[in-house]
């Protein structure tokens, strides 16, 4: 006989002394007592009797074992096992961020973008930012719309369950340049941040509790400024979450609409000889005409200034000419005193002779 079989054997006498011992008292002459030992030996004796069912179905499980070879043991290890390490390789699918970053080039912009946004409308979803661009940056003059270059550019959020469908209609809005997809498992995170919260929130509560009991002021604050600090960590935990639960039912798509023009390849030209002779005396009579229209505008421009400069020469001729006047008007009257005073000493000269 094994010991289940002793203890089994036990608990059983000990229930049929039950009543006994309820009646008789045992000489304690103590009811409480008699109660309180009623329920230990119920208690004991139920244990017992879950073991006996265990003996009975292990009993059962030996019988097959023995009909059958395998050992009961090693059968329930490798049940345990298998259900661990499908436990371990399953992923839960139930926390799972998704985003994908679209480029599209189009040759019709303004129906691409229109149809996008009636692409969003239908699926339920919104945009969180967008920004327009026409290609060209700082100019103060306008452009023509043929010269721009339209770019879109949005960051927009769909339904988890609309994200794949609103993806496989993007090729409607033009050309797919690059496609960026990723999926992210928040299921870990989610879980330890709820973890935190309820560990958190049962120390909040505990510390409420102490807080009305507390008479002292001092260890009041300091049971106070902890509080605080406690509540701003639930309030964090508490928005993080929050925004996983909008990242997981919202999936975020980044979208770039971009026009573009399609190339087209000229044709070449082949002109006869009188299309070229033609084309020559034309360009030349232009290139003629527009050298006399500059030399006209340089006249103009230059005119101010050569007028001045004749000015100036016509000035410095009259100042020469009429210094030279001066100079020569001199010279005259110098000859004139010399030929004077030549002749009166030829004079003296003579009447010196005659006497």
């Amino acid at each position: 006989m094994n010991l289940q079989s002793r203890k089994s054997i036990c608990s059983w006498i000990l229930l049929m002394l039950c009543p006994l011992l309820l009646f008789c008292g045992c000489g304690s002459g103590d009811k409480n007592s008699v109660s309180q030992s009623t329920s230990e030996l119920y208690n004991q004796s139920e244990p017992a009797a879950n073991e006996s069912a265990v003996d009975s179905e292990s009993s059962e499980g030996a019988g097959a074992t023995e009909a059958t070879g395998e050992d009961p043991g090693e059968n329930t290890k490798k049940t345990t096992e298998e259900t661990a390490v499908k436990s371990e390789t399953q992923i839960n699918t139930e926390m799972l961020i998704y985003t994908c970053t679209l480029k599209i080039d189009t040759l019709d912009y303004e129906t691409s973008v229109n149809t996008f946004r009636q692409m969003l409308n239908n699926a339920g979803g919104f945009v969180e930012n967008e920004r327009y661009s026409d290609g060209i940056t700082g100019q103060e003059y306008y452009i023509e719309d043929s010269e721009k270059t339209k770019t879109y550019k949005a960051t927009v959020r769909v339904p988890q369950d609309k994200y794949e469908t609103f993806l496989s209609g993007a090729g409607q809005l033009g050309d797919i340049r690059s496609k960026e997809s990723n999926v992210e498992n928040v299921n870990q995170e989610y879980t330890d941040l709820g973890t935190s919260l309820d560990i958190y929130e049962a120390k909040e509560k505990r510390y409420i509790k102490m807080l009305a009991d507390i008479t002292d002021d001092s260890h009041a604050i300091s049971i106070e400024k902890e509080l605080t600090e406690l509540q701003i960590k639930i309030a964090q935990i508490k928005t993080r979450m929050k925004e996983i639960k909008t990242d997981v039912s919202y999936s975020t798509i980044e979208l770039t609409i971009r026009e573009v023009n399609k190339y087209e390849e000229e044709p070449e030209k082949t002109d006869t000889f009188m299309q070229r002779l033609s084309a020559t005396i034309k360009d030349t009579f232009k290139n003629f005409l527009l050298f006399m229209e500059t030399m006209l505008f340089f006249a103009i421009r230059v005119s101010p200034y050569v007028i001045i400069i004749v000015l100036i020469l016509l000035l410095v001729l009259f100042l020469q000419k009429r210094s030279k006047k001066k100079s020569s008007k001199k010279e005259d009257t110098e000859v004139a005193e010399d030929l004077e005073d030549t002749e009166t000493t030829e004079d003296i000269e003579d009447t010196t002779n005659i006497e």
